[in-house]
Order: structure tokens, then sequence, then C-alpha cells
């Protein structure tokens, strides 16, 4: 990996997924993560396709609740790269899962709260416009709480934009190819027919239905179980998984948003944002909210914070890529990969990869490796025998079976 992207002084790796890894980076005080596509994807050009489809995307989005693109391009040595916000905080499913193992809920008001800021950075992205003025038609094509983070000052950010759908994306699915996780995705989706922005509100739909009951709506043991469920199961009321508890005007925003017909869901994600203002101002509990959400996550995760900004200190300080990864204490924003991953790479292409990915590592190789490896490493002359030394015993005995072999044929001469 080289030691500079563009104006960016490349430091620790801290994560990658199927299609590029992610270091962190520098340009003076400001620290970035910066993403990287895969060595061994950087000819592909379906993968380079949807790479540049995602800073190109990410590029033209600029709203609060979206996650930050500074700059993309390609360094001289050709490596592709997206410099983005470093987000320090959880995902939404972190916070589920863990509610959920101390058999804890999220408040509704606090969902709700949640959801309006994702509405809300839909409504823009899907709003987006070309320079000319043109609908760029942006679909998201992947809401989920794994696509959601909080970050600890309580902001909600909406991120990976690598599946968005858009107009003039260079990468295009293949027929019948279903894109983003299969628990969220629309009925229309499933059915492969045409669908537009309402997809996202639909799945921004069932990921508050699962906040605010903390139970998994369509998700079953097998992909093909679930989306069975999703074509034929009624959505389940959720005022009857939480009696009481569930106020109606939240199950009308919440059962809009699911509605099968996308005629009936939400036109535009700020119909959605401003249903749940509303509801968040009538039932919501007094204080501000984002301080409450802060509250929330550190009720959960106690002390991790402290110990994710320790190791973005240290991490920050470094000034070229270590011989590991430095891994940060908890998840952080690590710009995921999009749903569809490559084959994983052999033990053999791997062995390839580490000189790329950690040049420090480069001398440890020794000649025992593969001849596959050979194209990818600087070859080395090789080596010219020695003699191998003979042990004095052994020169003793092959010097007296010698002599006796002379006195032999002397012997034989002298008879004739």
């Amino acid at each position: 990996m080289t030691s500079r992207l563009g104006p960016y002084e490349v430091g620790a790796k801290i994560g990658g997924g199927g299609m590029a890894t992610v270091y962190v980076g520098r340009k003076g005080v400001e620290v970035v993560a910066i993403k990287v596509i895969r060595d061994d994807l950087a000819k592909d050009r379906e993968y380079v396709h949807m790479f540049l489809d995602e800073a190109k995307i990410l590029s033209r989005l600029s709203h609060p609740d979206i996650i930050v693109t500074h700059d993309f391009g390609v360094s001289e040595d050709a490596a592709r790269f997206i410099a983005m916000e470093l987000l320090l905080g959880r995902s939404l499913i972190d916070t589920f899962e863990k509610a959920r193992e101390t058999e804890q809920r999220m408040p509704v008001d606090l969902a709700a709260y949640v959801a309006m800021h994702v509405a809300e950075a839909l409504a823009y992205a899907h709003a987006l416009k070309s320079e000319e003025g043109a609908p760029l038609n942006v679909v998201h094509r992947d809401v989920n709480p794994t696509n959601i983070f909080l970050t600890y000052d309580g902001h909600v950010k909406l991120i990976d934009f690598g599946l968005a759908k858009s107009a003039g994306r260079l990468s295009k699915s293949g027929e019948g190819i279903v894109k983003g996780k299969v628990p969220y995705l629309s009925p229309e989706q499933v059915d492969e027919k045409p669908f537009d922005h309402r997809a996202d509100l639909y799945a921004l739909g069932a990921t508050l239905w699962e906040l605010t009951t903390g139970r998994r709506l369509f998700k079953r043991a097998t992909d093909i179980e679930t989306i069975r469920a999703i074509k034929a199961q009624d959505i389940p009321d959720a005022r009857t998984i939480a009696p009481g508890l569930y106020p109606d005007a939240l199950w009308t925003i919440v059962e809009r948003a699911l509605a099968r017909d996308p005629n009936a869901r939400y036109a535009t994600g700020t119909a959605m944002a401003a249903d749940l203002a509303a509801f968040i101002d009538k039932h919501g509990r007094k204080g501000d909210m984002q301080e409450r959400l802060a509250a929330w996550i550190e009720e959960l995760f106690p002390g991790e914070r402290a110990k994710q900004e320790v190791w973005l200190a240290e991490v920050s300080a470094v000034r070229a890529p270590p011989p590991h990864t430095m891994a940060p204490p908890a998840p952080i924003a690590e710009v995921p990969a999009p749903q569809s991953k490559p084959e994983p790479p052999t033990q053999t292409q791997t062995q390839t990869l580490t000189p790329t990915l950690t040049p420090t590592l480069t001398p440890t190789l020794t000649p025992t490796l593969t001849p596959t490896l050979t194209p990818t490493l600087t070859p080395t002359p090789t080596p010219t025998p020695t003699p191998t030394a003979r042990h004095p015993v052994a020169a003793i005995i092959a010097l007296v079976m010698t002599l006796g072999f002379l006195a032999i044929v002397s012997w034989v001469f002298q008879r004739c």
C-alpha cells in the first residue's frame, strides 16, 4: 500500500470488506477513513465501475444525516480511493442486538427520532439532481440497521451507498439479480418488478418496526423462507406485541411505510419525516433528543467511547502502514462494502496480496513460497550450489578403498 493517496497520508489499516480495504488517513490535522479498492479487484471492470459509481454518488451528497465524502480519485500508482469522515459510535444493528441481550427495547420516541433523520437523508438523496438539473433518481437499495450509524454524540448517519441505483451508473445489475439485504427488500423487489425510491421507505418502515418491537420482522432461517414471508405474511400489528406501550400514532406511520402497494406508502421521505416529527412532538419525552440518544448509546456500551477516542489518537499518529491491522476496540463506520462479494481468496492468493497491503512484511517472505507467487514477486537469482563438506571418517574410508583397489590391480598384472 502506498504511503500517500492524493493529498492524504495513509496510516494504519482499520478494516475492509468484499470490495475494499479501509485505512485511516491524514491531511494536516484532518483525520479521515480512506476506502481503497482491493488490489485483486483493481482490474475487474464490474467492481471498478461499482466503486466509481459509489464515489460519484457520494461526492454529490451533502446532508448532515449522510456520511461526509471529502474526496475521491486515483493515486499515482493507479489505486482508486474514497476519503470519508471517520465516525466513532455504533451501528443501529449493534444497539438493537445489545438491547435484546439485556432485555431492553429502544424507547419508541428515540426510535422515531432515528427513523426521522434517516427519512430526511433519503428525501435529500432521492431528490438529487445532476449539474444540468436532471433527476438522478437515486435509490439507496440497502437501507437497514447495518447501514444506519449512531455516533457517540447522538448524530444519525446513513452510510454505504455502494449498492445505490441512479441514472448514469456505469455498473448494471444483471437480469434477475436482487441487491440489498433480503429481510428489508420490498415486495416489488423480491418479485423482480420495477421499483423506485419508495422501496427505501419500505425498508425504513421494516427497520422502525423492529426497533420498536425488539423483534425481527421477516428474518427467517434461510433467504428462501424470508422471501416467502415478505411475499405472503401480513405485517403483525406492533400494538399487540407491546400492548399499552405502542402509541396508535406511531403504528399508523409504520403501517403506511410497510404498505404492500407502493402507491399506498409515503410518496416521499419528507412526508414520512414530517409525520415522525409530529409524533415526537406529541408523544416524546422532554429533553434534547440528540442528548438522549447519546445517553442511550453510553448506557448500552459503557466506557466504549473513551476507548475509541484513545484508539483514534494512537492510530492517527501512525504515518505509514504498520505490519498489522490496528483494529478499533469497537466497530466504527468503515464504509461497508456491497452485499455482493467476490469469492474469498485462496491461501496462495492471500500470500500474494501480503506484500501490497503491508509492505513492511515483505522481508519475511522466503524462497519456500509456491511457484504461483513468482509472477507477483521480484524474481531472485537461483543461488549457486556450494560443495558439500565431507566428513573426515568418510575421507579415510575412501582412501583405504582406493589403495586396496590399486593393490589388487598391481597383483593381477604381476600374475600375468
